[in-house]
């Protein structure tokens, strides 16, 4: 969904779920959930591996990523 796609990029620029909630105006649950539910989208275990997952299917640009 649009709203994991934030939060899996939120995590790619390194914020933990309390920033992300703040950022999204949504609870930290909400947060957890939807990063959860990308994480099984992809079939990764860590956040980190979500990321790389995002960044080569295209959804992420490694370059916003680093803030170029």
């Amino acid at each position: 969904s649009q709203r994991q796609l934030e939060c899996t990029f939120l995590v790619g620029r390194g914020k933990t779920d309390w920033e992300i909630a703040r950022i999204l105006g949504i609870s930290e649950e909400t947060v957890k959930r939807h990063v959860k539910d990308a994480r099984d989208h992809y079939d990764v275990p860590k956040r980190v591996q979500l990321v790389i997952r995002a960044v080569f299917d295209g959804q992420i640009a490694l370059s916003d990523l680093l803030g170029h």
